[in-house]
């Protein structure tokens, strides 16, 4: 089997910038270094959450799929009502908006477009969401580097339509063995764990949990194993219908999870501005 490691990051949204890590170790204990982890910052065309700057200033990119220019044109300036509009979305410019460009207004196209953002119009491809679209190119914009390296996380993701929100979870799905991606929300933490791992996750107890949960994704899962939770699972199954892991809570600082099925994990998010 092919390795493939996960490291998640999530910051401290208290004004410090320690990670969260989810790290995955093949089943035969090989792994690997992982001190270089690029952080790409998505944000989508739902309402951001406040601690958006904070993610901001540690991404190395920065993309907008399509609508979510709007809202980051819209949104930015209120967080900092003693600055100028203009300076703000000067500070918090994106590095490129992609997508059908059927959400973004004229205005806030233009807008970007003088400042030199680079806007990818895929309006032929009907067939794949934006999310979608946007995590093509960042796969195809550092070819040379590593995937495992580089770290996803979309703001706006989680919240809004539900079809939107299950188009978003494919995505994860889609993308699960090509790049690690989060979905962040200020409610909200979620991710895919591929099967055929163990996954070693260390939680910051400070601003994550205490509520956490596992829920099979594609298939039921006819053998999960945990520990680090209050409910652990052993060798348990879980499909719809029947048990899945909801409302659990987080015991320690590392949970580990072994599984014979792609499991999404969630983690609550407790943000305090």
């Amino acid at each position: 089997m092919t390795m493939m490691q996960h490291n998640t990051d999530h910051v401290l949204f208290y004004g410090d910038s320690r990670n969260n890590m989810i790290r995955s170790k093949k089943k035969d204990g090989d792994d690997d270094d992982d001190d270089s982890i690029m952080l790409v910052l998505v944000l989508l065309n739902y309402h951001l959450p406040r601690f958006t700057p904070i993610l901001w200033d540690q991404a190395s990119l920065h993309v907008c799929a399509d609508g979510g220019a709007n809202r980051l044109y819209d949104e930015l300036p209120l967080w900092f009502p003693d600055d100028d509009p203009a300076d703000v979305r000067q500070r918090y410019k994106p590095d490129v908006i992609k997508g059908d460009l059927d959400s973004i207004r004229p205005e806030v196209k233009e807008y970007y477009s003088e400042m030199g953002v680079k806007i990818i119009d895929e309006s032929h491809d009907q067939d794949t969401t934006d999310l979608h679209k946007c995590v093509i190119f960042i796969r195809d914009y550092v070819p040379d580097l590593d995937k495992n390296h580089i770290k996803l996380l979309v703001l706006g993701g989680l919240g809004g339509r539900f079809d939107h929100e299950a188009a978003n979870i494919n995505v994860l799905y889609t993308f699960a063995n090509v790049l690690r991606i989060v979905l962040l929300s200020e409610e909200s933490s979620l991710t895919l764990l591929p099967s055929g791992y163990l996954h070693e996750i260390h939680v910051n107890r400070s601003f994550e949990g205490p509520h956490c949960g596992l829920v099979p994704l594609g298939a039921p899962s006819s053998s999960t194993t945990t520990t680090g939770l209050h409910w652990n699972l052993d060798d348990t199954p879980m499909a719809f219908g029947s048990l899945i892991s909801t409302c659990n809570l987080l015991e320690s600082d590392i949970v580990t999870v072994r599984s014979d099925a792609y499991l999404l994990w969630t983690t609550e998010i407790r943000y305090e501005p």
